[in-house]
C-alpha cells in the first residue's frame, strides 16, 4: 500500500524559498484584496480573475463592442470588460452614488475596468454611437 501526500500551497512556498525552483501556482495563490479593498484595482494582478464569471447579459445595444459585467466571488469584486475595438468605445462600472471605473476598447484584444468590491450598489454601462449611456442593472 502506498503512501498519498497532499502539498500545501504553505509547503510548497516553504519548499520554493528554501530549494528554489518551485513555485506555487496562480490558481493557488491567495487573492491580494477583498470587498472594498479591491475598489480601484486590477482583477489580473490581484489574482480575483481566477474565478470570474459573467453576470447576466452582455450590453450590446447603441453600436460598438459590448460590455460584460464580471464577479469574483473569491474577492467579492466586481468590473466589466469591454470586447476588443475601436478605441474611442467606452464602458465602466458605477458605484452608486460615486466612483466609476471606465475602460476604452482595444483593437488587439477584449480590455477589462478596474474593480469595485460587490458590497457597493454597482451596474454596467456603455456609451452608445449617439453619445449616450445604456446601462444594465443594479447589482
Amino acid at each position: 500500500m502506498g503512501i498519498t501526500r497532499r502539498w500545501t500551497t504553505a509547503a510548497v512556498a516553504a519548499l520554493a524559498f528554501i530549494g528554489g525552483g518551485v513555485t506555487v501556482p496562480a490558481a493557488d495563490a491567495a487573492a491580494s484584496c477583498r470587498g472594498y479593498a479591491c475598489d480601484g484595482k486590477n482583477p489580473h494582478t490581484t489574482g480575483c480573475d481566477q474565478d470570474a464569471k459573467n453576470v447576466g447579459n452582455p450590453i450590446r445595444g447603441g453600436g460598438g463592442p459590448a460590455v460584460q459585467l464580471r464577479t469574483s466571488a473569491r474577492c467579492s469584486a466586481a468590473w466589466v470588460i469591454i470586447e476588443k475595438g475601436d478605441h474611442a468605445w467606452r464602458g465602466w462600472i458605477q458605484i452608486r452614488g460615486g466612483a466609476l471605473y471606465d475602460v476604452n476598447a482595444k483593437p488587439s484584444r477584449p480590455a477589462y475596468s478596474l474593480m469595485v468590491g460587490t458590497s457597493h450598489a454597482y451596474r454596467a454601462c456603455k456609451r452608445d454611437a449617439d453619445g449616450g449611456t445604456i446601462c444594465g442593472g443594479w447589482h
